[in-house]
């Protein structure tokens, strides 16, 4: 099927990734509006180190998550795109394959890692503390995977909804009693939603598909979906390691009021990199679905991104005071490096959009290339910055990281443009010389 340009196919392919988009910033602001109202009221009900050790096992789970996904976040997308028996049984082996990722990887971080934060877990309960630790790092792996089913089938609105249910539900939870054991009280208030959305989610998936949950026979795509998952699983570890590994570099440099303070600022800048993430999902999702023209949607994401970003780092600057005045005067160093973080968005922006480019393209060396420079990038400078200059060093490291990171990845795209090719395999469209590669 040829889709030339103007055509009502594209137009119509136009429409689904703008409404995939919009409906994934508005989750973002959703998200960002209760997350930091709910921090806001922890931080005004118990002190500064509960909040600081609450936050920090908050990330490790969302650390955790990231780890364990096995690249299934891309493949799904591409592998699992539509309201069939194959796409179904490949989620259904993606269900299986995160839990037990997760699983491991949460019961490996309990023991390798002795923080004031962990050893709060086993005084609550020498049982039941690492094991709310791991259900809530399972929860948090099932709903990244949930979210790619739903907008692959194009129920961008369950996206929004589990979103808006997260940060809804908390705040009746925090009335629940503490006890002598804040720092778990505030944990599993954060994490419990996320527990019953993404295990929700898959419970509730066949009511969406209209299939059921089936492991056999196996899907026939299995070898190629297995060898994109593991290209893109070294990538993704790489494009988030940022996100994720920084602040645990931060906790383990820093006094718990200084993490918390980072986590302030942190938590408002991971929510505006998610818009770009988000829209880069839904190029994901969509990127040459019913013989769209590919270069038309990465131009509408790069547009779309980097005019958000921008907002989004006039709006830091001129407000960053507002930190304080909510949070009050012990934030003041969240205020100090939020403008800063929030400036590497835009490069972030570019980042993420070209990357897409390069998933659905299944261009494996520019994927790798782009996410590798964006890690080390970032994270090397950290790791040398924040023992000696704390919270500032992993400000300027992230600035940096991400400017090199764009740069990185407008090249790989000018030099995948330059590749011109006939088939895209799964839709049959010609995408305007260029093509995806199994």
């Amino acid at each position: 099927m040829v889709a030339s340009p103007g055509t009502t196919g594209r137009a119509g392919t136009h429409r689904h990734l703008l409404a995939g988009s919009a409906a994934l910033v508005v989750g973002a602001a959703v998200q960002a509006l209760s997350g930091a109202v709910f921090w806001l009221v922890a931080a005004r009900i118990d002190t500064t180190d509960d909040v600081g050790r609450a936050t920090a096992l908050f990330t490790s789970i969302l650390f955790i998550a990231y780890l364990s996904g096995l690249g299934l976040q891309v493949s799904l997308a591409r592998f699992a795109p539509a309201r069939d028996e194959e796409s179904h049984a490949v989620f259904s082996w993606g269900v299986l394959a995160t839990v037990s990722s997760a699983s491991v990887v949460a019961g490996g971080y309990l023991v390798v890692v002795d923080t004031q934060a962990t050893s709060a877990l086993t005084d609550w309960h020498p049982v039941f503390g690492p094991l709310l630790f791991v259900v809530g790092a399972v929860g948090a792996a099932l709903t990244l995977i949930v979210d790619v089913r739903w907008m692959t089938v194009r129920r961008w609105a369950l996206v929004l909804t589990r979103i808006t249910l997260v940060g809804i539900a908390r705040f009746p939870l925090l009335l629940l009693p503490a006890g002598k054991h804040h720092t778990v009280h505030l944990f599993a208030v954060a994490a419990i939603p996320l527990v019953l959305t993404g295990v929700g989610g898959v419970l509730t998936m066949p009511k969406v598909s209209g299939l059921r949950h089936r492991l056999l026979p196996v899907p026939t795509s299995r070898r190629a979906a297995i060898r994109y998952s593991a290209v893109n699983y070294v990538s993704t570890l790489a494009y988030q390691a940022p996100q994720f590994v920084l602040p645990v570099i931060v906790l383990l440099s820093v006094d718990p009021d200084r993490n918390a303070a980072f986590y302030v600022a942190w938590g408002i800048t991971s929510i505006v990199l998610y818009v770009p993430m988000a829209i880069g999902q839904a190029l994901l999702a969509e990127g040459g679905k019913d013989g769209a023209e590919l270069r038309g949607q990465v131009r509408v994401a790069l547009v779309l991104t980097t005019s958000l970003m921008g907002l989004a780092a006039v709006v830091a600057a001129v407000g960053r005071e507002l930190v304080t005045v909510v949070y009050g005067s012990d934030y003041g160093d969240a205020a100090r490096i939020l403008p800063a973080l929030v400036v590497a968005g835009i490069p972030w922006a570019i980042t993420s959009v070209y990357l897409t480019e390069a998933r659905v393209l299944h261009r494996h060396v520019p994927t790798v290339l782009i996410t590798g420079t964006l890690t080390v990038a970032i994270l090397v400078p950290a790791l040398v910055l924040v023992p000696d200059d704390g919270i500032d060093g992993a400000t300027r490291a992230f600035l940096l990281g991400n400017v090199l990171a764009a740069v990185t990845a407008l090249v790989c795209h000018r030099v995948v443009r330059r590749r011109r090719v006939n088939v895209v395999p799964r839709t049959g469209a010609v995408e305007d010389g260029l093509a995806l590669h199994p």
